[in-house]
């Protein structure tokens, strides 16, 4: 299933009395081997909750990894498409989720009473959903890029109706008469390129609408300066997503060379976001909510507008060792992956309290902070 809000949704709203198996992979095509090493990780992760579930619970999850043997299969095959790649499963129903994403997870194997996010809303952080529109004399393409894969999802076709157009042609030789033809040719060729930015000014309606139907959070415009300026202006008070304007010329370009050209625009876009963010927390008292107790009250009032955690401090997963099994049956054996796991656990839950009552999440890319004393999460609130 693709990642979008959607999908956020599902996922963090899948529970099940009996327990959710949330299995991740990250095939790294690096790691070379007989056997992928994820492969093996994630084996010996199901291996060792089996072997800490009670009989009960021990029982039902052993029959949903059976039933499930060819998704898992699937989930760790090198050939299989996507680098982090999940599978969530609720034991008492059996209902199932797969995401395959190009950007890399943690290998990790849990079991709780809701779907363990926490290395999916990482992900999301240096992935999420952003809109390519690259405009030229021809009009204007429109891309979707997520999670390491772009796509040309939709289009708009500049066709000039010159029919009624007079051009005059001056004789040919030096002097008077070549300065009128030229004149005449000029005055040709600035009609048209006045008759595209109107065209590209009027396609506001159709960015707008598909920022809404893909969730975009940025919007890149890019082309020659001239034309970009003419498809975003309109924009700045219509589109939901950030416009970011980029004056590289893509046109013959595919969607992977385009993302890959682009992509350092889209990080540093993306990072000068989260610092504006951040620096907008810090000056939102008393509009604001300060590390989880308070943020945890908050939402509980239904008072938050946008919840915001510091990647490093929960999402990053570094204090959580790689292919570490999460679950009330099995004690971590350090207190720091205990204080980790516990921290992941407390913003799952915040998390899912935001997306409920239409509060917006973000997450913080490395590096960025919301200050000492917010301890990794805070939220601007509604009163």
């Amino acid at each position: 299933m693709p990642m979008d809000r959607e999908t956020q949704l599902k996922l963090v709203n899948l529970r099940d009395e009996a327990g959710v198996l949330s299995l991740y992979v990250n095939a790294d095509p690096r790691q070379e081997g007989a056997t992928p090493p994820w492969k093996t990780r994630l084996d010996q992760g199901v291996k060792q909750l089996l072997e800490a579930v009670d009989n009960g619970t021990r029982s039902l999850l052993g029959r949903r990894v059976e039933e499930l043997k060819i998704d898992i299969e699937a989930l760790v095959h090198p050939g299989s498409p996507g680098v982090g790649r999940a599978l969530f499963v609720a034991l008492g129903t059996g209902e199932t989720y797969t995401v395959g994403l190009q950007t890399p997870l943690t290998d990790r194997v849990a079991l709780g009473p809701r779907s363990h996010i926490a290395p999916m809303f990482g992900a999301w952080a240096e992935g999420s959903p952003v809109g390519v529109a690259v405009v030229d004399g021809k009009g204007m393409r429109l891309l979707d890029s997520r999670f390491g894969k772009c796509e040309e999802v939709s289009g708009l076709l500049f066709e000039l109706d010159t029919s009624e157009w007079r051009v005059m042609k001056g004789p040919g030789g030096h002097g008077r008469d070549f300065h009128s033809s030229s004149t005449q040719y000029d005055l040709f060729d600035y009609r048209v390129a006045e008759h595209l930015q109107k065209f590209l000014a009027a396609a506001h309606s159709t960015l707008e609408e598909h920022t809404a139907e893909f969730g975009w959070e940025l919007l890149v415009v890019t082309g020659e300066p001239e034309l970009v300026e003419a498809a975003s202006k309109s924009l700045r008070n219509g589109v939901k997503a950030e416009v970011v304007p980029s004056q590289l010329v893509l046109s013959q370009k595919s969607p992977a060379q385009i993302q890959q050209a682009l992509a350092p625009e889209i990080a540093a876009a993306r990072r000068a976001r989260d610092e504006r963010l951040a620096t907008d927390f810090a000056e939102a008292p008393p509009r604001a909510a300060i590390g989880s107790e308070e943020v945890l009250d908050a939402l509980q009032g239904g008072r938050v507008d946008r919840l915001v955690i510091e990647r490093d401090s929960v999402w990053s997963a570094r204090k959580i060792p790689e292919g570490a099994v999460l679950a009330d049956a099995v004690a971590p054996g350090e207190a720091e992956v205990a204080t980790a796991i516990a921290e992941a656990q407390l913003g799952e839950a915040m998390i899912e309290m935001a997306l409920a009552s239409d509060a917006r999440v973000s997450i913080l890319g490395e590096g960025v902070d919301l200050g000492e004393k917010a301890g990794g999460v805070g939220a601007f609130l509604r009163w």
